[in-house]
């Protein structure tokens, strides 16, 4: 039984094919069609196989990591039209997606309604609850509008989420079951503008996800491969297919999550500062304990503020024209050295496509640099290498528990939530554990975060 990891960026569409011992089996690449997701990974996958022989070959897990979703944000191409509903005590003053490109807001044509009710900070609700009848007067007043997804946002609903459950309940009761709703406790956490914006750019996708992966199912049944479909996420590890077509938003720096975990793969090393070089960007990160950084503020996604989880990369765009001189090699330098600690400095990975003459004329004294075979297809074995993951990200109220019983309840939760994606129990263990106290609230409130990592279940029940 096999993975196949399928990297699809801008310029090409890449299949690797690995056993459970991570031994490269089949490997096909094909030019990416600006206009189809799918016409490159159909491509790829007839030429996987007819390098394998099925009696031996059994394909359990597809994966598949790309970049299309964030560039359709990018671009502005193909986005839904939103309605984002608050929930809370006061109106606010700052409109949703506040400072963020016009580009992005012509295309999904915001509208927002603001509804009483909402959450304190230890959970408990406002003074007054939502009304299901402000709710469908602003509906039908607005049909004509032609919305086509909604976002509803309710105050401190990562600690309790009734209220925008309720009001999305409504919505489909009103509306019908078809409309694709975002509710944004399942996407940020705390900062109540951020997590607006990631569920009203997440809804924004809606049509493009839906539209992009429609006959992926079918693709695989022509091509005789009867496996596990997933998506990778922003942290390098899997996505069902399920979810993704829910949180479509959770795919963006997937990419680049998955060329550091192919780097980290292809030298052994669990600690390294990665160079990613690709068509169109110099990305610099660093891997440790053999996942990207996370970013831990000021993330920002199509130039719009969120608290989503993001890979922490320096960006450097070529467009195109990687011309390797003083100045370049000099930008990759500083950019590495606000990865490296400021003892034993980590060794450095180049990996992607147009990575060699990079690699070839960069000079590092302090540490190894490193260029691995099969540099070009990291994308593709991060891919095929991805774990299953689980997270918590919250405040809890340190009420009826101290906080020791409370860190174990949120790794309990984080466990748990591993394996209702995809994990094996057994193989389930917490990789990261983060308390935040929260100095401007009370003492009793502690931010929580934590993740948890797992082998994934195929359909046989054996461990990838």
């Amino acid at each position: 039984m096999h993975r196949l990891g399928i990297d699809v960026d801008k310029g090409s569409t890449t299949a690797v094919l690995m056993d459970q011992n991570g031994m490269i089996l089949a490997l096909a690449k094909e030019n990416t069609a600006p206009d189809s997701l799918l016409r490159g990974i159909g491509t790829v996958l007839q030429k996987i196989v007819t390098q394998i022989d099925h009696a031996e070959t059994t394909i359990r897990d597809v994966i598949i990591g790309t970049d299309y979703f964030a560039n359709a944000l990018l671009e502005g191409k193909y986005l839904a039209k939103v309605c984002s509903i608050r929930i809370g005590h006061a109106k606010s003053t700052i409109p949703p997606l506040y400072g963020g490109p016009m580009l992005i807001h012509q295309a999904i044509g915001l509208g927002t309604f603001h509804v009483q009710g909402g959450h304190e900070l230890d959970g408990s609700p406002t003074w007054i609850e939502p009304s299901k009848q402000d709710i469908e007067t602003y509906l039908r007043s607005t049909h004509h509008l032609g919305f086509e997804a909604f976002a509803i946002t309710g105050s401190f609903s990562p600690v309790n989420h009734s209220h925008e459950k309720l009001v999305a309940d409504w919505i489909h009761e009103i509306l019908g079951e078809d409309y694709p709703i975002t509710i944004s406790h399942e996407l940020g956490s705390i900062g109540f503008l951020e997590r607006e914006n990631s569920a009203i750019l997440n809804a924004a996708l809606s049509k493009v996800i839906i539209h992009s992966l429609k006959g992926l199912e079918d693709l695989m049944k022509q091509c005789h491969i009867d496996a596990n479909i997933s998506l990778t996420q922003n942290d390098g590890s899997l996505l069902s297919y399920k979810s993704v077509l829910r949180h479509p938003i959770r795919t963006f720096g997937s990419r680049i999550s998955n060329s550091f975990r192919g780097a980290s793969l292809l030298t052994g090393l669990h600690d390294c500062v990665v160079v990613d070089v690709s068509h169109s960007d110099v990305c610099v990160g660093v891997i440790e304990g053999g996942f990207p950084r996370e970013k831990r503020r000021n993330q920002k996604m199509a130039g719009i503020n969120v608290n989503l989880q993001m890979p922490d990369i320096t960006r450097l765009p070529h467009r195109g024209q990687l011309i390797v001189n003083d100045e370049l090699l000099d930008t990759v330098y500083h950019a590495i050295q606000r990865f490296q600690p400021r003892f034993e400095p980590l060794p450095i990975v180049f990996v992607g496509e147009k990575s060699a003459p990079l690699a070839a004329a960069f000079k590092y004294p302090w540490a190894d640099v490193l260029h691995p075979t099969h540099y070009e297809n990291a994308s593709a074995i991060g891919t095929c290498i991805a774990p299953v993951s689980g997270s918590v990200d919250r405040i809890y109220w340190l009420e009826d528990m101290n906080r020791e019983e409370t860190i174990h309840l949120a790794k309990v939760e984080a466990i748990q939530s591993a394996i209702h994606a995809g994990a094996i129990p057994e193989t389930v263990f917490v990789q990261t554990v983060e308390t935040i106290p929260l100095s401007y609230m009370p003492t009793k409130a502690l931010r929580i975060k934590v993740k948890a990592i797992g082998s994934l279940h195929t359909r046989s029940g054996s461990p990838r």
